[in-house]
């Protein structure tokens, strides 16, 4: 045989070698996929709480928070390997994973957020959502077991530094509100201190898009210089009350030449115009927006209202200002109601 002839049947039986090696080995690959499968198949556990006098047991080398006692140290986060829900509500990977006595949510990027511990409040998890319910000992008058709210990973907030940070959101009901602003303001050293913004927005069907809270100083075109947060998200979301000690809203929408609309307290009124009243610095809150609202006229209301009663609907963003006409005060992060690190919004009735 020829030196070329002999070269071409040399690699002939070489190439039959080789697909067979290959094909053996896709045989091989095809078997151990079978025995592995994927986290997002494993069955989820129906339901899961945390903060209730039994929590489920967890692995000894996981850190133990009591119950209501604030978030988790994430420095020392470990995850049980099992994820208590499969996936979340948009469909994605994200999951929440049981940690000691409480939950954290875990992001398509390996992200973790741990989901905060509210005093007098549990943490039930089910079906890709974080709810609060009420304990027995709760201090807010609410039932035993009745929902509280709800946890929503998406939320990234504004950091003192001026970096943006992805925390979560937590919306709960009136009365939680209600106590918690209470709490804020009896530790405040001043009666010029004695003001905190709970986001007046319920952003829980904003589930699966994000919410951002950022702070900066171009609120009210024509009042210079007018420190606002500001809340962006999409679709249209309820705008409630937020304020405790109202004395009711007002809704205003027509020829205000700086804005879509505007909320103001009614106590507003009878309070100096040109400067802050130390005595009802809460009152003098100025809620804002700029996108479609679901009023088209002035809408009065002048009795109290409760906290989460619903205002108006509006698209694109909500502003809050403490401002009045040649006086405005400095809105950051620490004038936001938080818990830990977390910003509180407030649930509609």
């Amino acid at each position: 045989m020829e030196p070329r002839r002999r070269l071409a049947a040399g690699l002939a039986v070489a190439a039959l070698v080789l697909i067979t090696v290959g094909a053996a080995a896709l045989v091989f690959d095809a078997g151990s996929s079978n025995n592995v499968g994927p986290a997002s198949n494993r069955s989820p556990t129906a339901s899961a709480h945390a903060g209730t006098p039994t929590p489920s047991p967890s692995p000894s080398s996981t850190p133990s928070v009591p119950a209501g006692s604030g978030i988790p140290a994430t420095p020392s986060l470990l995850l049980s390997p099992t994820p208590v829900v499969s996936a979340s509500p948009s469909g994605s990977s994200a999951v929440f994973v049981k940690v000691g006595d409480g939950f954290a949510y875990v992001a398509d990027d390996g992200t973790q957020e741990p989901v905060p511990l509210v005093p007098g409040l549990g943490v039930a998890v089910n079906s890709g959502r974080a709810t609060y319910f009420a304990l027995a000992s709760n201090r807010y008058g609410l039932k035993a077991d009745s929902y509280a709210g709800e946890f929503m990973p998406l939320v990234t907030m504004g950091q003192p530094d001026g970096s943006s940070a992805q925390t979560g959101g937590v919306v709960l009901v009136g009365p939680v509100v209600s106590r918690l602003v209470s709490d804020s303001l009896a530790a405040a050293q001043s009666d010029a201190d004695r003001w905190v913004v709970a986001l007046p927005i319920d952003i829980r069907k904003s589930s699966g898009s994000q919410v951002s809270v950022s702070f900066d100083k171009f609120g009210l075109a024509g009042w210079s210089s007018t420190p606002r947060v500001v809340v962006k998200f999409a679709g249209s979301l309820p705008i409630v009350e937020a304020v405790p000690a109202n004395g009711g809203f007002h809704v205003l929408v027509e020829q205000l030449g700086v804005t879509r609309w505007q909320v103001i307290d009614p106590v507003r009124l009878g309070l100096p115009p040109d400067s802050i009243d130390p005595g009802h610095v809460m009152n003098e809150l100025l809620v804002y927006g700029n996108g479609t609202p679901s009023v088209s006229r002035d809408k009065f209301f002048d009795v109290r209202a409760a906290v989460g009663s619903l205002m108006l609907t509006a698209a694109s963003d909500v502003s809050v200002s403490l401002v009045v006409n040649g006086s405005r005060a400095d809105l950051g992060a620490d004038k936001v109601l938080t818990v830990g690190d977390v910003p509180i919004f407030v649930a509609s009735l």
